[in-house]
């Protein structure tokens, strides 16, 4: 069995209550940092490198069980598995239907934002961010699953939110990001890799040129196809590929 994963509890509150935990638990699995099959740390570990009290994080636990992100596995070896969640379909139809305009809207808001941070980036960027993004891509490249390609796909738009310098902004896009796909990726359809992969590289070639104008238009451009990929997601949930 695979040893626990180590868990960075920033972006968690201070003093967090189980709705708290809950709420990070889920943003870290939507973003590809946790992933299904991954084995987190046993309760008394997990909960003081949460910051919070055994009881708050059986409660969070429990909730995340429930849900169907977390499997639950008893024994002096067991402990919180990540799963993959597999709600009702028709109930994730409806739901994700109805939340249809926020995840359009907050892709929008992502385009705004993260072209915004590309520019940023461009005229910001170290030696190491370069690294760090071809590092991103060479990730993407040899994912063979949805979550892994999620998880490269996250590190190279958070660096570049990091390397624009502003935490406010990286804060922004950190959330939308968690807001979108939180829903999207529990529907069953391929992550488009290769159409991923061209565009982050046209955004890191910019970037590595210190070029803000051409980041910024690469980041928005990236950011529209997505959008008009997730609409053929809502309008017929499924079929995208």
């Amino acid at each position: 069995m695979n040893p626990p994963v180590e868990i960075d509890p920033a972006g968690l509150r201070d003093r967090p209550g189980y709705h708290d935990v809950v709420d990070f638990l889920r943003r870290e699995i939507a973003l590809g940092r946790l992933r299904p099959g991954d084995r987190l740390p046993a309760e008394r570990k997990l909960a003081a490198q949460l910051g919070v009290a055994r009881e708050t994080l059986r409660q969070a636990l429990k909730v995340l069980e429930a849900g169907g992100q977390l499997r639950i596995l008893r024994g002096a070896a067991g402990g919180p598995v990540v799963q993959q969640a597999e709600p009702d379909a028709a109930s994730l139809r409806t739901e994700l239907v109805a939340r249809g305009g926020d995840i359009i809207g907050f892709t929008e808001f992502r385009g705004v934002v993260e072209g915004a941070a590309a520019r940023m980036a461009a005229e910001r960027r170290s030696d190491a961010v370069v690294e760090r993004l071809e590092a991103a891509q060479e990730e993407l490249a040899a994912a063979v699953t949805k979550a892994e390609s999620r998880l490269a796909d996250s590190a190279f738009h958070l660096t570049i939110a990091e390397a624009a310098g502003n935490p406010m902004l990286a804060h922004a896009i950190d959330d939308a990001r968690v807001r979108v796909f939180d829903s999207v990726d529990l529907m069953p359809f391929e992550f488009i890799k290769e159409s991923s992969y061209l565009a982050h590289q046209r955004i890191l070639e910019a970037i590595r040129a210190r070029d803000p104008e051409a980041a910024s238009e690469a980041m928005r451009a990236h950011i529209a196809t997505t959008k008009l990929e997730f609409e053929r997601i809502i309008d017929a949930p499924g079929t995208a590929g």
